[in-house]
């Protein structure tokens, strides 16, 4: 889940499992950095007689499962359920606390459609770009919703078709949101794809008003990103592992691959 948190408690020999992001939980304060960073992952049946026993057997709070037990049997909503335990486990301060419930009041006046955009969009934070297109053409599935909000998504979804390196259908979904949205920021999208990808073509719309002055500052934004990524990122990681002796490299490198598999993985969802 990235970061290191600090457990007052043994870890647990059972763990909870979050079939989410497929990882366990084992020790209270995880299972509160849970609540509070990924709550647009939980799923409505999240509080249910799994997360009971693991409260109260595994993170040995028997006092916290019957509360949590009695909250819900009197039908209040998992936002509820989720506050009672990040109150009763005290990982998170009052300020923090205030500022997580204003959230999920938040959460609350959304529409359906609102909140699975923010699903979406949250899936495209943490890189699971698959997750991310799944939720959008799910979204998109819908009738009636505002053109817009629909464009949006279209944007968004570009962004993720980047990242799985789906080009032509990246400039497809930026093109279909700059024709209701019209805004340079996503011609300026299109046309920096339009440099990378060899064999796709700009959309003469919506570069028509641009004028060359603009095209040529954005060439030379587009080269500058291109020298400063040969000296960041993967080539950077590239470069470090040829700098060690022949046997460490074929080791480094090996990892280096498995990494970046496993990243692909996790990405594509």
């Amino acid at each position: 889940m990235g970061g290191l948190i600090y457990c007052r408690e043994p870890e647990v020999t059972e763990p909870y499992y979050v079939r989410e992001l497929g990882i366990f939980l084992y020790s209270a304060e995880e299972l509160c950095y849970y609540i509070v960073n990924y709550v647009l992952l939980i799923p409505s049946d999240f509080i249910g007689e799994n997360l009971y026993r693991f409260i109260g057997r595994q993170l040995r709070r028997p006092e916290l499962e019957e509360k949590l037990r009695g909250w819900m049997s009197q039908q209040a909503d998992m936002y509820q359920g989720l506050l009672v335990i990040l109150q009763d486990i005290h990982y998170y301060g009052d300020e923090e606390l205030v500022q997580f419930r204003q959230k999920l009041e938040e959460f609350k006046r959304a529409s359906g459609p609102e909140m699975m955009k923010k699903r979406g969009d949250f899936y495209l934070d943490v890189n699971q770009c698959g997750n991310a297109l799944r939720t959008y053409d799910l979204l998109l599935g819908e009738k009636g919703l505002d053109a817009g909000f629909q464009a949006r998504i279209w944007h968004n979804r570009g962004v993720a078709c980047v990242r799985l390196m789906q080009m032509r259908e990246a400039m497809d979904c930026f093109f279909r949101a700059w024709q209701v949205l019209k805004e340079e920021s996503i011609v300026r999208e299109m046309f920096i794809l339009y440099c990378m990808e060899p064999g796709l073509t700009m959309p003469g719309e919506a570069i028509a008003d641009v004028s060359g002055e603009t095209q040529y500052r954005w060439k030379e934004e587009l080269d500058a990103f291109r020298k400063n990524a040969a000296y960041m990122g993967k080539a950077k990681e590239i470069a470090e592992a040829f700098h060690k002796d022949v046997i460490r490299r074929r080791e480094a490198l090996r990892e280096l691959l498995c990494g970046w598999k496993q990243e692909y993985r996790e990405m594509a969802g």
